[in-house]
């Protein structure tokens, strides 16, 4: 089991990413992971976090196939594996409509087709070929990478919720990259990434699951649990999010929320979140009892985390602390 952390996040947006990695690198932990939704960029934090632990292993969960070319996701993967002596894992997956499309203002078309393609084209840059490819979703003419690789390919992770999505990134990817689920869900989702692995004769054993986790350590339980109330209502009146839970065992949870939400019954909406679907996707405690709900995920299946650690204090420089505190605790407790 490897024990990472997400990076970076809020209060470490900025300059004290450095305070994060270090301290986290400090205390054992064997991974940082990036996302990309409407802060920072997925791969500008892991040039700091390689310069700044020699040890870690760097990957992004997830960048958008849709909002960069393959070859220009292919030099910024290259640039980061490079820069990390090897240590790099490029996680991809589709995102959602509201970033790629009501965002970033590309059509959020043909995803799976766009994946394949992506992850067909990267992989043939990897190998140094000069590509040239007309698909459905995908045009590169003469396209090769100069650049001298003294380290392997990074491997491609994919990142999927839905069972279509599960299925694929078996398929095509190197690992899996999962979010929002709770350890439950985690068991039935891994049958269809396997199937998918078995598909093109992979050996399912060998599965990488890495698993970004919301951990609220330390802090006023009350709180933490008002606050990530309305964080998980904002991702269920995602219309994708809201399909995923669904068909993971939430149908009426989901539906209420959306219902609710779509009404204008916004507190409503977010009252409506049962405590129970509330503790089973985050984690909410002391450090120790935060350690003892991570296992569970180990248990389940998962075999790298992505700990994203948040608190509620009332200035960036408190949270910082708390935050600190608490990776430090967390990683004691185990």
């Amino acid at each position: 089991m490897r024990l990472g952390i997400t990076i970076p996040f809020e209060p470490f947006q900025n300059r004290h990413i450095v305070d994060l990695v270090r301290v986290a690198d400090r205390c054992g932990y064997t991974d940082a992971w990036s996302f990309e939704s409407f802060s920072t960029d997925g791969f500008t934090p892991l040039a700091a976090a390689a310069m700044i632990s020699e040890r870690m292993r760097l990957g992004t969960a997830i960048i958008p196939v849709f909002t960069r070319p393959p070859a220009l996701i292919a030099m910024s993967a290259a640039t980061i594996n490079q820069m990390s002596a090897g240590r790099y894992v490029l996680g991809l997956g589709i995102s959602t409509p509201n970033i790629v499309q009501q965002w970033m203002g590309i059509p959020f078309e043909h995803p799976h087709p766009r994946l394949r393609e992506t992850v067909a084209a990267i992989r043939a840059i990897f190998r140094g070929e000069k590509v040239t490819l007309t698909g459905k979703t995908v045009r590169i003419n003469g396209f090769r990478l100069d650049m001298t690789l003294d380290v392997p390919p990074p491997p491609i992770y994919i990142g999927a919720q839905g069972s279509r999505m599960l299925r694929l990134a078996g398929e095509l990817g190197d690992g899996l990259i999962v979010n929002f689920i709770t350890a439950e869900m985690l068991p039935g989702m891994l049958e269809y990434t396997r199937a998918g692995m078995r598909a093109v004769g992979k050996d399912p054993s060998n599965l990488d699951v890495v698993c970004r986790i919301i951990v609220a350590a330390d802090e006023d339980e009350t709180v933490a649990r008002s606050m990530l109330r309305r964080s998980l209502t904002a991702y269920l009146t995602v219309p994708q999010y809201n399909r995923f839970f669904s068909e993971m065992g939430y149908a009426n949870e989901a539906g209420t929320a959306m219902e609710l939400w779509q009404r204008g019954e916004r507190k409503q909406a977010v009252e409506s979140i049962p405590d129970r679907m509330l503790e089973a996707i985050y984690v909410i405690g002391d450090a120790k009892r935060c350690r003892q709900r991570i296992d569970e995920f180990i248990r389940a299946g998962v075999t790298t985390t992505a700990l994203q650690f948040v608190s509620f204090a009332q200035t960036a420089e408190e949270r910082r602390s708390r935050i600190l505190r608490a990776i430090e605790n967390v990683a004691r407790a185990g």
